[in-house]
């Protein structure tokens, strides 16, 4: 008798459970996203992130000269694959670096605002790799420095230095779950066991130079096994790959100008397998650093964040260079700062959205701009310019405009399926960057971002508008209905539980 109580006791908790269930699916309807090409675009499947951490863009670019805070001038690097790399890419000469530090260059980077620091990137939604997790892409990364808390728990899998020495290199794996529908493959994992394993091998030799040059390698070709992995087992995942390699900042603390050089002439020579599997996999392959490296005088050790040093262009200087297939090779003139990375590196990968607290500005490297458009519920959306229709997409409440002219006004004008009438029916934009703009329903309290109109913060939302209230009255009549028959099924439900307990007394 127990047992049959037992057994009907765990059928009206599984009943319980299903309706709940039930319910939260019928009230929270997924959003989804119309992506409408208006002109040929070739959108990466993704990017890898390369940051040579402590490169100083005086050091290696032919624009550029570096000296000492004595006022010397410097040796510079002699490279061979950068400057093919960056023929084929969009190289920006003045990309500075507001926080000349490791932990501040990171949180720069990836979150868009130049004051960020680490606590910054816990904050919800305030990294490229939250807007990125919300896409659909994975994120990963190979991490000798830079890989403090918050990073590494941005990412769905982290190869990382746990003890930051070359000397006693211990790479630990790590994973972080964001998704449970988007996993990171198991194969993929064992495969970053087995580079874990083998990377204290790199750093063996009882030669200083080649330790260090070693340390970078094993960072590079674990990347490349990374790309060749997904390339081969899952062609139609997008991801971001972040790869720091920590050796050339530690050269120049401890080895001299000299031997900073001379760990990023080693490194340079490891850059062209990581560069072609990239363009081979439709990846986008971005060259940048943290920060950069200042020396006192020639053969002096350096520095780059005490005050003496972070005033120097050596030490704020760092490159920016961006290869992909859409991206207009050539040099970049202009001052810009880390914090238009997150919305320039977006940008490249066909994502208008940005971090919830970016302040920087997308760098256009395309000659196309995508306008992405948000609704309250499902509607249709026209796209017009000059007066006409150019492309117009419907049954849906997000939609994405891509391959548009910059420099141009558009106006978007929206219809609910509904019927439920909007706060405004059509906005105008300039574009001149990526944009997004949200439609509310009418009645709705609205709250306008700055618009591109102005010419300034071009790339973030040109409009933006509060979701509805709570209150039911204010909702169209399909969501009445729905909540009313949620109320019904979950009253049956009850009066059936009850019965059941009550045979049971």
């Amino acid at each position: 008798m127990s047992g049959i109580r037992n057994f009907k006791l765990f059928s009206v908790l599984v009943l319980f459970t299903t309706l709940l269930l039930f319910s939260a699916a019928f009230s929270a309807p997924a959003s989804a996203l119309t992506e409408v090409e208006v002109n040929p675009v070739n959108t990466p499947d993704g990017a890898v992130v390369l940051i040579m951490d402590g490169l100083s863009a005086p050091f290696i670019y032919p624009e550029l000269t570096p000296h000492a805070l004595d006022g010397t001038t410097l040796e510079k690097a002699r490279l061979e694959n950068i400057p093919e790399i960056g023929k084929n890419s969009a190289r920006i000469i003045e990309f500075r670096a507001p926080q000349t530090f490791t932990e501040g260059g990171h949180s720069v980077l990836f979150t868009g605002n130049p004051g960020a620091d680490s606590e910054f990137v816990s904050f919800k939604d305030a990294t490229i790799f939250d807007v990125l997790h919300s896409e659909g892409y994975l994120c990963i990364a190979v991490m000798e420095k830079g890989d403090f808390g918050p990073i590494c728990a941005e990412q769905d899998a982290i190869l990382r230095d746990e003890k930051n020495s070359i000397k006693n290199m211990e790479i630990v794996l790590e994973q972080y779950e964001h998704s449970q529908d988007n996993p990171v493959p198991s194969g993929l994992l064992q495969l970053m066991e087995e580079e874990a394993d083998m990377a204290p091998g790199y750093v063996a030799s009882k030669e200083t130079g080649e330790k260090y040059s070693g340390y970078n390698r094993w960072g590079i070709e674990a990347a490349c096994a990374v790309v060749e992995y997904m390339g081969k087992n899952r062609p139609g995942q997008k991801y971001l790959l972040t790869v720091n390699v920590g050796a050339i900042d530690m050269s120049g603390h401890y080895r001299g100008n000299y031997g900073y050089i001379d760990c990023i002439e080693s490194l340079d020579s490891e850059l062209l397998p990581l560069y072609k599997l990239c363009g081979k996999n439709n990846l986008a392959f971005v060259l940048t650093a943290d920060h950069g490296m200042a020396f006192t005088a020639d053969g002096s050790k350096g520095g780059h964040q005490s005050e003496k040093y972070s005033v120097s262009d050596e030490a704020q200087m760092v490159p920016l260079i961006v290869y992909a297939q859409d991206v207009e090779s050539g040099v970049i003139r202009g001052e810009f700062g880390q914090e238009d990375f997150v919305p320039t590196l977006l940008g490249i990968l066909d994502v208008p959205d940005r971090p919830r607290f970016a302040e920087g500005e997308q760098i256009l490297l395309t000659k196309h701009v995508n306008l992405k458009v948000k609704l309250p519920e499902k509607g249709t959306v026209e796209l017009r310019k000059d007066g006409k229709i150019i492309e117009s997409a419907g049954n849906d409440d997000q939609f994405l405009f891509l391959g548009l002219e910059p420099d141009n006004s558009y106006t978007a004008r929206a219809v609910l399926d509904s019927g439920e009438s909007l706060e405004e029916k059509e906005k105008e934009v300039f574009l001149k960057t990526d944009s997004v703009i949200e439609f509310g329903s009418k009645g709705a309290e609205t709250k306008e971002s700055e618009s591109s109109l102005d010419g300034t913060k071009e790339g973030i939302s040109s409009a933006g508008v509060l979701g509805e209230g709570e209150s039911i009255f204010g909702r169209n009549s399909r969501h009445l209905i729905g909540y009313f028959l949620i109320g019904a099924i979950n009253l049956a439900g009850f009066f059936v539980i009850m019965k059941i307990l009550n045979k049971q007394g």
